[in-house]
């Protein structure tokens, strides 16, 4: 019985020191970071294209919500169907530059549409976007003719 608990600890051990990851020379090894330079930004009535730049290791994805109540039309009887957004993301701009860090370091930005505001009232939209695991947000406000 000792032997084949001396046998098993000498496997999880091997198996531990396989596991370690690569370190290679000349690489910064940092943490994934993804910051807008701003909390918030206002958008004119007149909608237009718009860039938010951001500061990441690599945008990820981008998820762009609305209240509840710009996300739907509701019809006189109840029924509420998707309403078409307001706002809609173009694309993710990537530059990257810098070949001495593990994880590559972007000036990026997220280019997005925004429509003319004549509702009547101001909207606003929260912008998410993530990393790898690091997530920041912005608050989007357009105001109203």
């Amino acid at each position: 019985m000792k032997k084949l608990f001396f046998v098993a600890v000498v496997a999880s051990l091997t198996f531990a020191v396989g596991c370690e990851h690569e370190i290679i020379p000349n690489k910064i090894y940092d943490k994934p970071s993804v910051d807008f330079y701003e909390e918030s930004m206002t958008v004119s009535a007149e909608g237009g294209d718009l860039i938010i730049p951001v500061n990441s290791t690599g945008v990820d994805n981008v998820t762009i919500t609305l209240p509840t109540g710009d996300s739907w039309v509701i019809e006189e009887n109840g029924d509420m169907t998707p309403a078409d957004s307001w706002i809609k993301l173009v694309k993710v701009i990537n530059e990257y530059d810098d070949p001495t860090r593990a994880l590559a370091k972007w000036d990026s930005g997220i280019s997005l549409q925004v429509e003319p505001n004549t509702t009547g009232y101001e909207r606003t939209a929260t912008i998410v976007v993530h990393s790898f695991q690091a997530i920041d947000t912005i608050v989007l406000t357009q105001s109203a003719k």
